[in-house]
């Protein structure tokens, strides 16, 4: 039975296969495409889609140090994915090129740049019987494909490289047996791989849709830490629906600034970059349709709530709103809460309300959920004092924030 038959089957995101070094020790793995269901592969075979939905599970199983056990991961890449963004951080992705892509003016500019933003690089498949292929100069790391070569000519090859471009690392794939990694020492090569020294493992998982993908992502680039004006407006004029949206937020009632706030990045200007971000995180979660209404509204109750207790501290309050908010992305995404918290790039004390309920947010997101609950004797009231909070405090607040959620949500805008 596949997995798209059996709703209690977990998908494939992806294949993980070992990569080692001339001790036997994992260096990296490679990421390998597989069907969904964990049928055959589809024919014909569509590169870009392998490339775009391994990119897409691994994103959204947590951090590359996650997925890759602190390994670097090998990702292969299409010309055409070659000239999208990459999601990842440089230190722990490398990019393979397959041997047979063009060696345009583009492709070799966009190796470069890449290059420059120090990821590494790696020629895929490679069966030339000499060292003159252009992209030679451009990569780091060379993956010869074993069983194209004799032995003579497997000689031949590392030796020619090794003199024409001392600085590759020549890594043999494909390997079948014992002799033919003994074979591929001798001949001097850094790293082996093969069925031989280890199989693709099949991860499994509950793949995130493209669509939540995009939100994700918006997210992550709406709270980077140094966002500033223009770039968190830029930002959110590439999705024009949750620019209007923002909009009409901004100039409701609990927002008003003298006169109307016509432009994004006037709205950042008058209303602050920490609220802003607040307002379009909301808003974006808000575009995840197949969640109830309800749970959109819990959520913005819990991050006001956590906002306007720590109202009198303008950088802890809109910090408190994220936390708030951010409780509830496990619903959100159905994944868990850590595995979502490592893909963004969050302040550490955030992160540490969030996973641990520690520190001065993590008082505040407690005293939140023991609200929610009616545990008024549960509420942390020691640490909420350490804060200046009083009992009186938290009712107050709590009244300010059911009063803003009823405007945003009778305003429409949410």
């Amino acid at each position: 039975m596949s997995a798209l038959s059996d709703p209690h089957q977990p998908s494939v995101l992806f294949a993980r296969q070992p990569i080692f070094d001339s001790s036997r020790e994992i260096v990296a793995f490679e990421l390998l495409f597989r069907p969904t269901d964990g049928g055959p592969m589809p024919l014909p075979f569509d590169g870009n889609r392998a490339t775009s939905t391994v990119l897409l599970n691994a994103f959204t199983q947590g951090d590359l140090k996650t997925v890759g056990q602190g390994k670097q991961l090998y990702v292969n890449f299409t010309a055409d994915t070659l000239a999208g963004e990459i999601p990842f951080d440089n230190a722990h992705m490398v990019v393979e090129i397959l041997e047979d892509t063009p060696c345009t003016e583009a492709v070799c500019q966009r190796l470069v740049e890449l290059r420059e933003r120090g990821f590494t690089l790696a020629l895929d498949d490679y069966t030339e019987h000499d060292a003159t292929h252009p992209f030679l100069p451009l990569v780091d790391v060379v993956k010869l494909e074993y069983p194209h070569y004799s032995n003579e000519e497997f000689y031949r090859i590392i030796t020619q490289l090794r003199r024409h471009q001392p600085h590759l690392k020549l890594l043999a794939e494909k390997l079948e047996t014992e002799a033919e990694l003994e074979h591929c020492l001798d001949a001097g090569c850094d790293y082996f791989q093969g069925y031989f020294l280890a199989r693709p493992q099949i991860v499994h998982g509950k793949p995130v849709t493209t669509a939540r993908l995009t939100i994700l992502k918006l997210i992550t680039e709406l709270n980077q830490p140094d966002i500033g004006t223009r770039h968190i407006a830029t930002t959110i004029e590439r999705d024009p629906a949750l620019g209007m949206r923002l909009l009409h937020l901004v100039n409701t009632t609990q927002y008003q600034r003298p006169g109307e706030i016509d432009s994004l990045h006037q709205a950042v200007r008058l209303v602050g970059v920490h609220r802003v971000r607040s307002l379009a995180t909301l808003l974006a979660l808000s575009e995840l349709n197949d969640k109830p209404h309800s749970l959109r509204q819990l959520a913005l109750t819990r991050a006001s709530l956590c906002r306007e207790l720590a109202i009198d501290d303008p950088l802890l309050s809109e910090r408190a709103f994220i936390v708030g908010l951010f409780s509830y992305l496990e619903a959100f995404f159905d994944r868990p809460l850590k595995d979502l918290v490592a893909i963004l790039p969050l302040h550490p004390a955030i992160n540490a309300a969030l996973l641990l309920h520690e520190g001065p947010l993590g008082a505040l997101l407690d005293t939140a959920i023991k609200l929610e609950h009616g545990d008024w004797n549960e509420i942390p009231w020691a640490r909420l004092q350490a804060l200046g909070i009083q009992a009186i405090d938290v009712g107050a607040a709590n009244q300010r924030a059911l009063k803003i959620v009823g405007e945003l949500q009778a305003s429409g805008g949410f």
